[in-house]
């Protein structure tokens, strides 16, 4: 009889594995941000993607984010200008929340991890750099089922990112992505 009520407890605890939802989104958009030195706002573009778990299909989801995100600012003309590009590859972990049921659902999302920056400075003097630091933030979007595996989605992302090129350390991002569910 014990033998019985575990083979049973084993194969009941078991099937909360086998519900688990799997997620990959790849997504592009657009990012900006303010580069140090320089008065107008850096603009560039950013792709990334996504692979998320939903355990039992909840409400929750647990997520790997990695990506790439390019910003540069130009300031002035002829021999007095100045650009500096950043380029990024940010690595982290998204949790993320549901809200909704049906063919249209929202998400709050979250971004902790970190990234790795090249810099290329050019204009009066030319500097090439590398940096290393912290990423981590928060994002909202939404997601519109197409079929039952395939989605699109939308979403808006705010980071802070530990970089010593960023003035005031902010990323902003917005983008849209398409993503397969199994």
């Amino acid at each position: 009889m014990k033998k019985i009520i575990l083979l049973i407890s084993v194969i009941m605890s078991s099937l909360n594995a086998i519900s688990q939802e799997n997620m990959f989104t790849l997504a592009g958009g657009y990012s900006f941000a303010n580069v140090k030195d320089i008065e107008i706002n850096g603009t560039g573009w950013r792709i990334n993607g996504l692979y998320e778990f939903n355990p039992a299909e909840s409400r929750f989801a647990h997520g790997v984010s990695f990506g790439y995100i390019s910003v540069s600012a130009t300031e002035g003309t002829g021999q007095d200008y100045l650009k500096c590009t950043v380029n990024s590859i940010p690595i982290y972990y998204a949790p993320k929340i549901f809200f909704g049921n049906g063919k249209i659902r929202g998400f709050g999302k979250a971004a902790l991890g970190m990234h790795f920056a090249a810099v290329k400075r050019e204009g009066v003097s030319d500097i090439n750099d590398n940096d290393f630091g912290f990423y981590g933030g928060a994002g909202v979007g939404g997601m519109l089922l197409l079929k039952e595996n395939i989605f699109i989605s939308i979403e808006y992302e705010l980071a802070y990112v530990s970089n010593a090129w960023y003035k005031d350390k902010m990323m902003n991002t917005i983008g849209g992505g398409i993503g397969l569910r199994f």
